[in-house]
């Protein structure tokens, strides 16, 4: 689970702010690059990326980890329409 930055000498360790993330499906995961800066306004840092290798099983937990922390749910499914509907139980698929 993710925690505060451990503080040593007063100054955070590995801690930096999310400016972007890319992703790529591969066959058993997924592969989520994340980039990030440290530093201030006054001094800007260059842009670190980092790679990652997940299974779909732990991106799934990291999705379910953000939407619950953030109070966001996903979109409801659009309905079905009236047309597709008849046809669907005409066809009887």
């Amino acid at each position: 689970m993710a925690t505060a930055p451990e503080r040593r000498g007063g100054a955070a360790d590995d801690f930096g702010v999310l400016v972007g993330w890319t992703h790529t499906p591969f066959n058993q995961g997924i592969q989520l690059k994340v980039q990030s800066t440290t530093g201030s306004q006054r001094s800007p840092r260059p842009v670190d990326a980092r790679n990652y290798l997940m299974t779909r099983n732990q991106a799934l937990i990291l999705a379910k980890y953000l939407l619950d922390v953030t109070g966001q749910t996903l979109p409801e499914a659009p309905r079905e329409g009236r047309i597709k509907r008849l046809l669907r139980r005409l066809t009887g698929g």
